[in-house]
């Protein structure tokens, strides 16, 4: 199985040039520390947002000092990530409480299921924002695969606007156990053994991270990190990627 770290880069300015700007010091990061990384295949990224309407006759809870409390959305979002499957969709249905929903459409149909969010069931949904990666650059170092992107952003709706771009993504991945069989090789959370190959692939990504970020100025960027759980049942691999990129795209959601 591909075991994965996400660092989330934020740029303050939103300006596309500054986002290009992060992509390259963080190159020259991987180039300079890692001699032998050879640049692979491009990868890119398409994900919406939508959240869930407030009832028209939502009563709002309210606290100890009966201040009322701000209602809790349910999300859900549709991502393609090429690096994870070209030809499928996956939407993930998330509630404020509880496990998330992950399911797989073709491709082809990524569009007509927006559209159907948007028209036919925009009493039910309101659309958020839209993010997307056109070539992002994949490095292979060593152990591990590293992925980086501009994020280029743009809402949906009566808050449409202009190109942005909000950050930069970086993806580390190595592989755990052999790669040939991945449900053979992940261990269930409930079979009483310890999950050491998780914790040293968990400090390897790290360390390449450190390694790229270095010293190198990032100006006022900050960095949001979220790694893979540890809990991953066999055969839901896919499904825990899906859930840790939609964790980090969501954002403003």
């Amino acid at each position: 199985m591909k075991y994965s770290g996400l660092y989330y880069i934020t740029n303050p300015s939103t300006s596309l040039d500054s986002s290009l700007s992060i992509v390259t010091n963080l190159v020259q990061g991987i180039e300079s520390n890692f001699h032998t990384a050879t640049r692979q295949s491009t990868w890119s990224l398409q994900y919406r947002l939508f959240r869930d309407t407030i009832p028209p006759r939502h009563t709002p809870a309210t606290d100890a000092e009966g201040k009322s409390k701000p209602f809790a959305h349910t999300l859900q979002h549709i991502l393609h990530l090429s690096s994870i499957d070209q030809n499928r969709t996956y939407t993930c249905i998330q509630p404020p409480t509880g496990s998330s929903i992950v399911s797989a459409i073709p491709l082809r149909q990524q569009e007509a299921h927006a559209l159907l969010l948007r028209n036919q069931f925009s009493a039910l949904w309101q659309p958020r924002h839209v993010l997307y990666i056109q070539q992002g650059v994949t490095y292979a170092a060593g152990l591990c695969t590293i992925q980086i992107g501009e994020i280029r952003s743009s809402r949906e709706g009566l808050l449409s606007g202009g190109t942005q771009s909000p950050g930069v993504l970086v993806c580390i991945s190595t592989t755990v156990g052999s790669d040939d069989n991945e449900d053979s090789q992940v261990k269930t959370p409930d079979d009483g053994q310890d999950t050491p190959d998780l914790d040293c692939a968990e400090a390897l990504v790290r360390h390449f991270w450190n390694v790229i970020k270095g010293d190198r100025d990032l100006g006022k960027s900050e960095v949001k990190e979220i790694l893979m759980n540890h809990n991953i049942l066999k055969g839901q691999e896919k499904e825990a990627v899906v859930r840790m990129w939609c964790d980090i795209l969501r954002m403003r959601g």
